[in-house]
């Protein structure tokens, strides 16, 4: 079983044990954790056995890793990440995070998280370059990919419907050699 050592997290391999936590579905009906990832549609007759099936396509293909995202300390589940999308000839990936438990948000998991994630994908996985987006409106997580190395590499105007509003999609980069 693969797991990563932060210094405030642990990242496990994601199991039907985390799929089947109460608190993992309960995520994805939560208004407030979707939109921090803008995955509105989660909310929209998304029944367990979608969910479900996402998982297992996710651990039969060769190209995403997902994991769940552990509080160090107390071993309490909080969220997932997900390194995505790998292109082992290009050497490429994006990555994702979902803090799901609302207690644990402002205290610098999320980066913790990304700098592990991303430091497995560059010296395990042999990745040269990983890339991350985020709705614009989402500051702290600007912040996070920016305090550890991400270059903002486009801004998509008005690309995305929150709240009523159109709003910018950011879109980062990061190379192994900018990783803070």
């Amino acid at each position: 079983m693969l797991e990563l050592t932060g210094s405030k997290i642990i990242l496990k391999e994601f199991t039907r044990d985390h799929l089947h936590d109460p608190r993992y579905f309960g995520w994805l009906r939560d208004i407030e954790v979707v939109n921090t990832i803008y995955r509105i549609e989660y909310l929209m007759n998304t029944d367990f056995a979608e969910v479900e099936q996402y998982f297992d396509q996710l651990v039969k293909g060769k190209k995403d890793v997902l994991f769940a995202i552990h509080e160090k300390e107390s071993d309490s589940f909080i969220g997932t990440h997900k390194i995505g999308h790998i292109n082992f000839r290009s050497g490429t990936a994006d990555m994702g995070i979902m803090i799901g438990e609302k207690d644990a948000w402002g205290k610098g998991y999320a980066k913790d998280v990304i700098r592990t994630g991303a430091s497995y994908a560059f010296n395990i996985l042999s990745l040269r370059k990983l890339t991350g987006g985020t709705i614009s409106t989402n500051t702290a997580m600007c912040r996070c990919f920016e305090s550890l190395g991400f270059k903002a590499e486009a801004r998509l105007r008005q690309q995305l419907l929150f709240k009523g509003e159109y709003v910018d999609h950011t879109l980062y980069g990061l190379f192994k050699e900018e990783l803070i």
